[in-house]
């Protein structure tokens, strides 16, 4: 690039920063944050609902992104290497408290999306039992199998009955029911009470 050519446009943009103050609007025609504006955010700086409140003419996002200039943000936190392998380690079992308390300077929507960020899952709960002796062995069988519902319907190709779970709330289907036990390496067997 010429040199000419960067003068110019730094002359350029000179003359359109004084416009701009000359006038009180920028390019846009967007009112240029005055003093009095800026120690109202300094003022109410981590509630952006009262700053709103208080400058009705600005918009939300204006709001946010004065503040990120003036520095008067919330400061995101950079997780390290150790907190990472600390919070693999602690996330698939333990309780979300003891999570919290380990990490006390995020939030837990924060902590989950680390998380998945770095590919953690939390560890499978198994499903509720619903007192139907046949269907609550298919349960408990698809924990250690590392099988879900809805891979139970691809197999099977049970359009969402499984995923649904119809059983919980109406009488089961059997046929699918010991399509599904067998499929994961079972039988239903019937006992006679004498």
């Amino acid at each position: 690039m010429d040199l000419a050519y960067l003068a110019k446009n730094a002359a350029i943009a000179e003359r359109a920063r004084r416009r701009m103050r000359r006038e009180g609007v920028t390019m846009k025609g967007h009112k240029l944050w005055t003093d009095a504006e800026r120690d109202v955010l300094r003022e109410l700086a981590p509630d952006y609902n009262a700053m709103c409140k208080r400058l009705p003419h600005r918009t939300h996002k204006a709001i946010e992104g004065e503040c990120a200039r003036l520095g008067l943000r919330k400061k995101i936190h950079i997780w390290t290497a150790a907190e990472i392998s600390k919070l693999r380690r602690l996330y698939p079992n333990a309780s979300v408290e003891e999570i919290c308390a380990t990490f006390p300077h995020s939030t837990w929507t924060n902590i989950q999306q680390a998380a998945r960020y770095h590919n953690l899952f939390r560890s499978r709960k198994p499903y509720k039992l619903t007192g139907n002796h046949p269907v609550d062995s298919m349960l408990k069988r698809l924990l250690p199998a590392n099988v879900n519902l809805a891979d139970l319907d691809k197999e099977l190709r049970t359009k969402r009955y499984f995923r649904k779970q119809k059983w919980r709330h109406q009488r089961p289907n059997y046929n699918r029911l010991v399509k599904a036990i067998e499929w994961l390496d079972g039988r239903l067997e019937v006992h006679w009470n004498d």
